[in-house]
C-alpha cells in the first residue's frame, strides 16, 4: 500500500524519449569510435530539413521563417547552424566564387536544391538541441504558425532529429492509446474464459501491480519508455495475469473447504511450478543483457526485475485478495469431497458432462496412436525451419519503422522526389602534417574524389569544400604556376570558412576533407552496398593519383548497418543464452540431461518456425525481433513446466506414459488455453500501433505463444509416448493409485 502513491506518480510521469540508432552500438565498436572522432573533428551531424510544398527560391516564406527561427532556435541554443537554399546559392553567387546562376544551382542539386527548384532550411542541432529535440521540432513548428501565410501543417521535415521526435511520439501514442486496451481486453477474455468476475478481478489486480511495478522501475530507475520498453507494462501485465490465472485453477482443483484456505493451498502446489516459470521467463530475458546494444540491454534488465518482483507480490497477496473477494465460506466453484478417476476441470461445476473432457480423450486417443508421427513431422519442422532461420535480414532504415501510410514515411517519399536523398554517408580524406599534398593539391584530390564519387548510380548527391572552391584550373607553364598560387592562397585563406561550415578539419597533426555523399534511404538497397562501392570508388581514384590520403568512410548510415548486423548476432547469441540458461533447469527438473533435452524441442520449435517463416518469406527483422525470441522462449517454457511437473506425479503415481498424458493434459490443457488466448489478446492491440517494431513485436509474441500451445499440447504429448519418453519420468511401482492428483 506504501508503494501505490510512487508507482502512480511515475505512471502520472512517464518519461518518453529514445536515442537514436548511432547511439546503440557501444562505444568500443570501431564503426562508432570513427563516427564519434567524425563529429568531434566536424561537429554534429544531427540535422533537421525542413521544407513545404511550393517552396521555391523566391518564396518569401523561407526568409521569413528563417527569421523567426533565428531568435527561437538558433539565438536560445538549440541550433548551432542554420541555412536556407537562398543564403547558400548567394555565397556561390557572390564574391570571391562569382559562380553564374545555373552552376550554383548545379553544385546545391540534390542537397538543398530540387531539380524542380524545391528549397529547404537546413538546421544542424546543438547538444542542447540534440537532448530536447521535441522542444525544437516544437520550437520550428510554433515559428512556421507565426510565420504568414505558411503554418505548421504545411510543414514537411526529415533528418537525424526529426526521426528520433517521430520515434517518441508513436512510443507516446502506443503508451496511450494502446496499454489500456491491451489490459481491458486481457481482463475480459479472462472474464469468459474464467467465468467468475471474482478471479478474473483478482488476476487483473495481481496483473496491474505487476504493471505498476514495471513503470516505477523505469521512472525511478531514470530510464526512458522509447520504442522498445513501451511493450514492458504489457508484457508483465501479460505475464503476472497468466501467473494469477494457473494459481486459480490451482485453487479450483484444491479440497479446502474456504476460499482463503484453498488460496494458500493453490499457492502451497503451484508454487514451484510459478517460481520455476517466472524463473525460465526471466533468464530469457536476462540473456539480452549479452546484446551489445543498449536499449535491449535495458529491456532485458528491467523486465526480468519487474517479473520477478511481480511475481513474489503474485504469490503473497493471492491468498489474501482471494479471502476478500468472497469471505470464507464454503467453495461453491470447486465439488467437495468427489473422488474422481481423473483431475478435476472447471467444466464440472455446471454438473453437466464436460465436451472438453470427452473432446479431450477422443483427441488424446488419436495422438497416443500416431505419437511417432507427431514426434517424426514435429522434428523435420524443427530441421525447415532453422534452414530459413539463416535466411533472415535486419532493417535498421527508418523508413521501414512506419507504414507507408504514415505522414512520416509520406514525407521521406516528398523529399526524396522533390529535393533528393535524405540518407547519409560520410567520406574523409585525412592528411598527416608530413603529406607530401599541399592545401592545393588536397583540394584538388577532393574534387577528383567527389566528381567520381557523383558518377556511383546509389549517390543522388554530394557536398564537400570543393562545392564552395574556385574549379581549380588544368593549364600549365607559367602561367598555370601563377594560376595554382593564386588558388592556393585563395583556398588557404578559406579554411576557416570551411571549418565553419563542417568540411575541413585543420590541426597540427592533419588535415581532414569532409565529402558528404546523399544516398536514397526509400530503396531496398543495404547500406553497406552503398558503402562498399563508395569506398571502393575512392581507394581508385587515390590509387590513380598516388595519393597518400587516408580514407576513413562514416556516417549515419554506415553506424546503422553495423546495428543491423549486431541486431542479427545479437538475436543468435541471446536465443543460445536463452537456451543455454532455460535447459539446465528442465534437466534439473526431469532429473535428466536426455529428458531435458527432449522437453526443450516443443519450446525451440515455435521460436525457430516464427523466425523460419520470416526468412523464407523475405520479411525484415527488426529490434523487436531480438527481444522477442528470447523472451518468448522463456515464456514458452511456463506451461511446459505446469505440464511436466502433473506429469512426473501422474507417473510417480504408476500411471502408463499414455494415462499419465491423458490425466495431466485434462488437468492443465484448460489453464494452458486459457492463459495462452489471454495473453493473445493483450497483444492484440499492439498489432494497431503506428510503429512498426512494436506491431513486428505483437505479431511474433502471438505467433510464438500459438505454435507453443500447440507444441505443449501436441508435440509434447506425442514425444513423452515414444520410446524417449521415459527419460523424462521413468516408471515407478507405488505402494497405492491414489486418483488425487497434486501439482
Amino acid at each position: 500500500m506504501v508503494a501505490i502513491p510512487f508507482a502512480l506518480n511515475a505512471t502520472v510521469h512517464l518519461p518518453i524519449g529514445s536515442a537514436g540508432v548511432h547511439e546503440w552500438l557501444p562505444s568500443s565498436r570501431p564503426e562508432k569510435r570513427a563516427y564519434d572522432r567524425f563529429q568531434q573533428q566536424f561537429g554534429s551531424d544531427q540535422t533537421l530539413l525542413v521544407s513545404w510544398d511550393g517552396a521555391t527560391i523566391d518564396d518569401p516564406r523561407i526568409p521569413a521563417l528563417a527569421s523567426k527561427l533565428q531568435d527561437s532556435v538558433v539565438d536560445d541554443g538549440f541550433v548551432s547552424s542554420m541555412v536556407t537554399t537562398p543564403e547558400v546559392l548567394a555565397t556561390l553567387e557572390g564574391e570571391p566564387l562569382r559562380l553564374r546562376p545555373e552552376q550554383a544551382r548545379e553544385r546545391l542539386q540534390g542537397t538543398l536544391l530540387g531539380a524542380d527548384g524545391t528549397c529547404a532550411l537546413f538546421l544542424i542541432a546543438s547538444p542542447t538541441g540534440v537532448d530536447h529535440h521535441a522542444e525544437l521540432i516544437r520550437r520550428v513548428r510554433r515559428a512556421a504558425d507565426e510565420t504568414e501565410s505558411l503554418g505548421s501543417d504545411s510543414l514537411r521535415m526529415v533528418g537525424s532529429l526529426y526521426e528520433s521526435y517521430a520515434i517518441d511520439v508513436a512510443s507516446a501514442k502506443s503508451l496511450s492509446q494502446l496499454v489500456i486496451p491491451s489490459s481491458i481486453a486481457a481482463v475480459v477474455m479472462a472474464c469468459l474464459l474464467l467465468r467468475s468476475w471474482r478471479y478474473a478481478l483478482i488476476a487483473f489486480l495481481l496483473a496491474t501491480a505487476g504493471q505498476l511495478v514495471s513503470v516505477s522501475l523505469v521512472y525511478y530507475g531514470g530510464f526512458q519508455f522509447s520504442a522498445v520498453l513501451i511493450v514492458l507494462p504489457t508484457l508483465i501485465f501479460m505475464l503476472t495475469l497468466s501467473g494469477a490465472i494457473h494459481l486459480v485453477n490451482y485453487q479450483r482443483d484444491s479440497r479446502q473447504p474456504t476460499k482463503q484456505g484453498a488460496g494458500w493451498e493453490a499457492v502451497r502446489h503451484g508454487f514451484w511450478p510459478c517460481i520455476l516459470s517466472s524463473g525460465t521467463t526471466m533468464l530469457g530475458m536476462g540473456s539480452l543483457l549479452v546484446s551489445e546494444l543498449s536499449p535491449v540491454r535495458e529491456f532485458g534488465g528491467l523486465s526480468a526485475v519487474a517479473l520477478g518482483i511481480a511475481t513474489v507480490m503474485l504469490l503473497v497477496y493471492f491468498p489474501y485478495l482471494l479471502g476478500v473477494a468472497r469471505p470464507s465460506h464454503p467453495s461453491q466453484d470447486t465439488p467437495q469431497d468427489t473422488p474422481q478417476d481423473t483431475p478435476q476441470d472447471t467444466s464440472q461445476d455446471t454438473g453437466r458432462p464436460s465436451l472438453f473432457l470427452f473432446l479431450a480423450i477422443r483427441y488424446l486417443r488419436w495422438q497416443s496412436q500416431n505419437a511417432a508421427w507427431i514426434s517424426t513431422v514435429g522434428m523435420l519442422l524443427l530441421c525447415l525451419s532453422l534452414e530459413g532461420v539463416t535466411q533472415l535480414n535486419a532493417s535498421t532504415k527508418f523508413c521501414d519503422l512506419f507504414p507507408p501510410s504514415d505522414p512520416v514515411s509520406q514525407d521521406m517519399d516528398w523529399f526524396e522526389d522533390h529535393l533528393g536523398p535524405i540518407a547519409s554517408v560520410e567520406i574523409v580524406l585525412r592528411f598527416d602534417a608530413n603529406s607530401s599534398a599541399n592545401s592545393l593539391e588536397q583540394a584538388r584530390l577532393v574534387s577528383i574524389v567527389q566528381r567520381e564519387v557523383d558518377e556511383l548510380s546509389e549517390v543522388g548527391a554530394t557536398l564537400s569544400a570543393a562545392t564552395f572552391l574556385p574549379q581549380i584550373g588544368e593549364a600549365r607553364g607559367v602561367r598555370g604556376a601563377a594560376q595554382r598560387g593564386v588558388y592556393k592562397q585563395r583556398i588557404e585563406g578559406a579554411f576557416s570558412e570551411l571549418q565553419e561550415r563542417g568540411f575541413l578539419h585543420d590541426s597540427p597533426t592533419a588535415t581532414s576533407w569532409r565529402l558528404a555523399t546523399k544516398v536514397s534511404a526509400l530503396t531496398s538497397m543495404s547500406y553497406r552496398e552503398a558503402t562498399d562501392r563508395l569506398e571502393a570508388a575512392v581507394h581508385k581514384c587515390l590509387d590513380q593519383e598516388k595519393s597518400d590520403a587516408v580514407v576513413t568512410v562514416t556516417g549515419l548510415a554506415p553506424v546503422m548497418h553495423e546495428t543491423q548486423v549486431a541486431l542479427l548476432s545479437d538475436l543468435g547469441y541471446s536465443f543460445l543464452s536463452a537456451f543455454a540458461l532455460i535447459t539446465p533447469v528442465m534437466m534439473w527438473i526431469v532429473r535428466s540431461v536426455k529428458g531435458g533435452l527432449l522437453v526443450m524441442v516443443p519450446n525451440v520449435l515455435p521460436v525457430t518456425m516464427a523466425f523460419g517463416a520470416m526468412g523464407w518469406l523475405g520479411y525484415s527483422l527488426d529490434i523487436a525481433g531480438i527481444l522477442t525470441a528470447s523472451i518468448a522462449l522463456g515464456i514458452a517454457v511456463d506451461d511446459t513446466l505446469h505440464f511436466i511437473c502433473w506429469y512426473r506425479k501422474e507417473k510417480e503415481a504408476g500411471y502408463s506414459a499414455a494415462d499419465a498424458v491423458q490425466r495431466t493434459f485434462v488437468a492443465c490443457a484448460q489453464a494452458m488455453i486459457q492463459t495462452t488466448v489471454i495473453a493473445c489478446c493483450a497483444m492484440l492491440p499492439f498489432l494497431f500501433a503506428d510503429f512498426n517494431p512494436t506491431r513486428q513485436f505483437a505479431f511474433l509474441m502471438i505467433s510464438i505463444l500459438s505454435l507453443a500451445l500447440v507444441g505443449d499440447l501436441c508435440l509434447l504429448p506425442a514425444l513423452l509416448q515414444t520410446r524417449f519418453g521415459h527419460w523424462v519420468a521413468p516408471n515407478r511401482k507405488p505402494d497405492s493409485l491414489s486418483p488425487a492428483v497434486e501439482a
